[in-house]
């Protein structure tokens, strides 16, 4: 019976400590840039910086931050949006660089950049400008596809025409095809760069609506998949239109594209994440706003300290992450919105339009 009894508790205590180790290991992460050249690593849990890197040559500002599916390196658009640095998150090594400019030739990639499910390949988006000895010359926008192994002195190993107007690439869960998003909402095929289809966004054709606007330069999708962004129109009616908030929301793995309406216009959201379930979206700027998205309302809306331009949801769906403008990352309660605390990021650099990404540790 001692025996018995020993075992016993020598198997409980080896199952709380398995227990233990997957809720350590299933922790969330909060990945996050921030003026001039800081990527940080925080631990959502306690709420502090796990770590700090500097990005080589970032002159300035971070911008899209994209992490490799194994979550083991983070990909920022740096460098007046002219460079792209691969960090290593565990120890904050450069393992990846591409320069988009050359000496004849200065290209941009406004926001847009995606990686394979794979991690083996980067999709950037690119405009040109030919540098001329007595003039500029716009080039045709392309498509540059990038191997990740490709070092630190990266170079496109295929290119392929583009749209004009792109400011935000999401790949597919497949890794075949990739959505382009800007005044509509087109797919590629990432092996050869065929035009897949192309749905009306500014053209969305929904009756008794005007042209839309929408401001889509946060490429979140994590936890669930789909993407999400306020939409704004017009709902026309005799004596005067109706301005009017709507979600637009597409699902990367079925394509599903869906517009709802939830309120009259009364107060600017500028990114929206979608909550595990999908019954809840959270939107911010100068509010944190709760939307059902099934009754296609607004649940619930508070005041912020000042405006968030980035949210991002933990796994769980209990908590929002609020990032994005200033040097604070924000964590709100998800059923009541309240907020639970504020971390000041080191020095105070201003994470200005950062992507804020959720990922699980390691």
């Amino acid at each position: 019976m001692r025996l018995a009894a020993r075992n016993l508790i020598v198997n409980g205590l080896a199952a709380a400590a398995l227990l233990a180790c997957e809720v350590v290991l299933a922790a969330d992460l909060i990945v996050t840039g921030a003026k001039p050249d800081r990527l940080f690593v925080i631990d959502a849990s306690t709420r502090t910086v796990r770590s700090e890197y500097r990005i080589p040559d970032a002159r300035g500002a971070v911008y899209t931050v994209l992490v490799s599916p194994d979550q083991k390196v983070a990909y920022a658009l740096v460098a007046g949006m002219e460079r792209i640095v691969g960090i290593e998150l565990a120890t904050g090594k450069t393992v990846f660089r591409a320069d988009l400019s050359s000496a004849n030739e200065r290209v941009k990639s406004f926001f847009a950049l995606a990686l394979t499910p794979d991690g083996r390949e980067l999709v950037v988006h690119e405009v040109p400008t030919r540098l001329l000895p007595s003039e500029y010359v716009v080039e045709e926008p392309r498509f540059a596809v990038f191997r990740t192994d490709g070092g630190l002195d990266a170079k496109p190993v295929r290119t392929f025409a583009a749209p004009r107007r792109v400011h935000m690439l999401l790949m597919r869960p497949s890794g075949k095809s990739f959505y382009a998003i800007g005044f509509d909402l087109f797919e590629y095929e990432t092996s050869g760069g065929k035009l897949l289809g192309t749905r009306g966004i500014q053209n969305w054709g929904l009756p008794d609506h005007t042209q839309p606007d929408l401001l889509a330069v946060w490429p979140v999708t994590e936890p669930t998949g789909i993407w999400t962004s306020p939409i704004y129109s017009e709902i026309k009616k005799t004596g005067g239109n109706q301005a009017v908030t709507g979600l637009m929301s597409l699902d990367l793995k079925s394509g599903d594209l869906a517009y709802a309406d939830f309120e009259p216009l009364s107060a600017l959201i500028f990114s929206t994440a979608l909550a595990p379930g999908g019954e809840f979206a959270y939107g911010v700027y100068s509010t944190l706003s709760k939307i059902d998205v099934k009754a296609h309302r607004l649940a619930k809306r508070v005041p912020l300290d000042h405006t968030f331009y980035a949210v991002n949801i933990t796994s769980d769906g209990r908590e929002q992450k609020l990032g994005g403008t200033t040097c604070d990352v924000g964590f709100y309660d998800a059923v009541t919105l309240d907020k639970k605390a504020i971390l000041k990021l080191p020095d105070c650099g201003d994470q200005s339009l950062s992507t804020l990404r959720v990922i699980q540790a390691r």
